[in-house]
């Protein structure tokens, strides 16, 4: 069961993006004393930047894995996945106004686009090869 080179290059930007995700939320944000703040704007709004294009990135491996059959889904995976992903990403900052502990900002749902759109830009600039089918390719085969 070897995976094809364009899950392997997909979930490597997923996985990118969930480290990155990870260490700004766990390290890089509690840790830092300075009083730049273009730097406590930029970590302010990459636990939205990042997960708008890693999670559009692991349904575009799959989407194609639960949908075989849907060939207009298949072929506009790239979309589905970033409206699902924007979707639930901005749906949860809007839960978070309604929370005393959470915070909202409009800033977050700015950064949520954007990132949305760097995965539609990534997914643009991709070769033809990275953005194949994936059928069959996450199941066992017999060679």
């Amino acid at each position: 069961m070897k995976p094809s080179k364009s899950i392997i290059y997909w979930f490597a930007l997923f996985v990118f993006c969930f480290i990155a995700y990870q260490q700004i939320i766990d390290y890089i944000r509690p840790n830092y004393t300075g009083n730049n703040l273009t730097i406590k704007y930029l970590l302010g709004i990459a636990p939205n930047f990042f997960p708008a294009i890693g999670i559009p990135a692991l349904f575009v491996i799959l989407i194609p894995q639960l949908k075989r059959t849907n060939k207009w889904l298949n072929k506009n995976k790239h979309l589905t996945t970033n409206i699902i992903s924007l979707t639930g990403l901005i749906s949860w900052e809007f839960i978070q106004s309604a929370s005393n502990k959470l915070h909202f900002d409009w800033n977050d749902i700015l950064w949520t686009i954007i990132g949305a759109l760097v995965f539609q830009l990534i997914w643009t600039i991709t070769p033809e090869d990275y953005k194949e089918k994936h059928e069959g390719t996450l199941r066992k085969t017999t060679a």
